[in-house]
């Protein structure tokens, strides 16, 4: 039987209200602070300015990283071009972060499933959303001890996370990804057991590398255009995922430093009888030689270069607008469901027995200091795209979500 150390809780208990009457103590707001919707206090994320990226589009196979660690290119690609040597990687290995991450949505139920290492610790998640009811009707995270998941340097080859009987297995077949998984939620009695199947639609997709410094970068790989088949069982109950449902890939790996934040974005949708998905963001690094900014129309990328966005942090479910400073996008977004998730000191005491059973006391100190601030709107899309051409598409209800993120890791 899983036993507490009460030494272990006093001192957690302690760190903790230590940690509310800093933060109580501390409440003079520095520039460019708000409080938000959910009384938290953040700092706006800059808007990304109206002058053009040189945006240096990488046509073939090239190495990410020099011998001495140094970046070696930096750009973006319509396929995943770029290679990685990890042994190249001169940063602490807890700056190191890797992860795959699919989120999935139709008109009524949304989710997530995540494999990720961040360097002090693994883990794998799954999400299930009801959009009509507000519900969050399944959210759990298992951890595990850094290392203990194969994480392969390419987008094709399969990933699995295990603990027990729990599993992620995600399996890269041509043209397709298979997900199955089965996790046991907070009893017993209580579990989810997930198989879906997700179709390429399109060949192209956004590989984006944006430097930190000259030698820390973020390597990310977003796969707007998934077709979600599958279905979902959760306590006995079937959700099936068939017409209109949709998934976006978002595959990671990088050198990051102890902050930071980002906005992401994603939809899809038919537009006159053809699928079209975007991937939308910003907010983090040295975007000078690509943004993550494009949209992906009847298999082939669009590429965008910046996007504004305008969204009211004290009402998250309020509309956001997104418009392109080449005049190639507006787009309003109306949210129907927000995600909202803050993992501080408090969030990671409620891991204690996770941490507990994986985790020396030493490590699970530095570990109290990661932190999780999500705001993650799923709604639809509507306005107007312009593709490469000088066509100009009417974008009508497309499904898709918008997330604000804040990170300590």
């Amino acid at each position: 039987m899983f036993r507490i150390n009460p030494h272990l809780l006093n001192i957690l208990g302690i760190l903790y209200i230590c940690f509310c009457i800093f933060n109580c103590s501390n409440p003079k707001l520095e520039p460019g602070q708000v409080v938000d919707q959910h009384g938290k206090t953040i700092t706006l994320i800059p808007e990304p300015g109206a002058n053009p990226t040189i945006q240096k589009e990488i046509k073939s196979s090239i190495a990410l990283l020099l011998a001495d660690g140094k970046l070696n290119i930096s750009g973006w690609s319509r396929y995943p071009h770029f290679q990685i040597n990890e042994s190249f990687i001169k940063a602490d290995p807890k700056r190191y972060k890797r992860w795959e991450h699919y989120t999935f949505y139709n008109e009524n139920y949304g989710g997530a499933v995540t494999i990720t290492d961040i360097g002090n610790l693994a883990m794998g998640s799954i999400e299930l959303l009801e959009f009509g009811t507000g519900k969050v009707l399944f959210s759990k995270t298992e951890l595990v001890r850094p290392g203990e998941i194969f994480f392969p340097t390419n987008t094709t080859e399969p990933i699995e996370f295990k603990k027990g009987d729990q599993f992620i297995r995600i399996i890269k077949l041509k043209d397709k990804r298979i997900i199955e998984y089965s996790i046991v939620g907070d009893s017993s009695s209580e579990f989810i057991k997930g198989n879906f199947e997700l179709e390429e639609k399109a060949p192209e997709a956004l590989a984006v590398i944006t430097p930190f410094s000259e030698s820390t970068f973020f390597y990310e790989y977003k796969m707007p255009s998934l077709l979600c088949k599958g279905s979902i069982q959760y306590n006995n109950i079937t959700y099936e995922f068939n017409d209109k449902s949709y998934a976006v890939l978002d595959w990671g790996r990088g050198t990051w430093p102890e902050k930071n934040k980002w906005l992401w974005a994603a939809g899809a949708g038919l537009v006159q009888g053809e699928l079209l998905s975007l991937n939308l963001g910003y907010g983090f690094g040295i975007p000078n030689n690509a943004t993550e900014n494009g949209i992906v129309y009847k298999g082939k990328v669009q590429k965008l270069d910046k996007v504004t966005w305008k969204y009211d942090v004290t009402d998250y479910k309020k509309p956001w607008k997104f418009i392109s400073n080449e005049g190639r996008l507006e787009l309003e977004f109306t949210p129907v469901y927000l995600l909202h998730s803050d993992i501080d000191l408090m969030g990671m005491i409620g891991f204690l027995k996770q941490l507990y059973q994986n985790f020396t006391f030493s490590e699970i100190l530095d570990l109290l200091k990661t932190e999780a601030y999500l705001n993650k709107a799923f709604g639809h899309y509507n306005g107007y795209v312009i593709l490469d051409n000088g066509t100009k598409l009417e974008v009508k209800d497309l499904a898709g979500f918008a997330e604000q993120m804040y990170q300590q890791w």
